[in-house]
């Protein structure tokens, strides 16, 4: 009898084990490469520079590997290809001076050999704007190339695509289509900007009155109650007359008129 319940413990305990081993042999096979979770994970972190006229900015991104797979022969590109400011809205080709990477063009490419599971990559990107380069809001779209489990992926960012092929792929509950795009998923877009600093000065001079205006209330009513700056009075009193009779001499010029 206890041999019986030794068998039996022993076959649940294999069919235990290879149910496991199953399990753990398919993990990460069974997933949508395309699929959001995954998509919007692959631009880890992003941030885009404010850059003034005649000097440059860094633009700084992490990809990650968000599978459970490898990626390999990793290719990058990041372009700026839109310009927006207020009611104006045109490609770059349109643009007088547009910003530029170091590379001297609009666009620029990167490539990592690989990148394991949860594996990040930081990647850094000098953009120069010109003296004369328009200021206003401009638009990076992304583009990524990679190899897993011997197959080649692409993603695109929304910028790649005409707004007559992005609607056509939209699907009823607003989810795109990557078929009909011809790519294995959406990456997310950014953008950075272009504009001269606001001016100080009348942040300086609106601090300047204050304060003046402040330290004048306390004298006057310092002055009114225990008579603490006669001069200061004086002073007002006679300014005071001298506007009046340039007011009074005003009005009597343009009332002859």
């Amino acid at each position: 009898m206890y041999e019986k319940h030794l068998v039996v413990i022993l076959v649940i305990i294999i069919f235990i084990s290879l149910s496991s081993f199953s399990v753990k042999s398919n993990e990460g096979s069974d997933y949508d490469i395309s699929d959001p979770y995954f998509t919007n994970q692959l631009i880890d972190e992003i941030d885009t520079p404010r850059i003034e006229p005649d000097s440059e900015g860094e633009l700084t991104l992490t990809l990650k590997n968000p599978y459970p797979e490898k990626m390999e022969n990793i290719n990058f590109s990041v372009n700026i290809y839109w310009y927006s400011y207020i009611d104006v809205d045109k490609s770059i080709s349109e643009v007088d001076e547009p910003p530029v990477f170091d590379s001297g063009e609009t666009y620029s490419k990167e490539e990592i050999e690989s990148l394991s599971e949860g594996e990040t990559h930081h990647l850094e990107y000098q953009i120069r704007a010109f003296e004369y380069t328009e200021e206003g809001v401009y638009s990076l779209r992304l583009k990524l190339e990679f190899s897993m489990n011997n197959e080649t992926e692409v993603m695109k960012s929304r910028g790649h695509f005409s707004r007559e092929e992005w609607d056509d792929a939209k699907g009823p509950s607003e989810r795109i289509n990557v078929t009909k795009l011809n790519v294995s998923g959406i990456l997310p877009e950014s953008t950075f900007e272009v504009r001269n600093p606001v001016p100080r000065w009348p942040q300086y001079l609106l601090g300047i009155i204050t304060t003046v205006s402040g330290v004048l209330a306390v004298m006057f009513y310092m002055q009114e109650k225990y008579n603490s700056f006669p001069k200061l009075e004086k002073t007002f009193d006679n300014w005071t007359s001298k506007f009046k009779d340039f007011r009074s001499c005003l009005y009597k010029r343009f009332k002859k008129r």
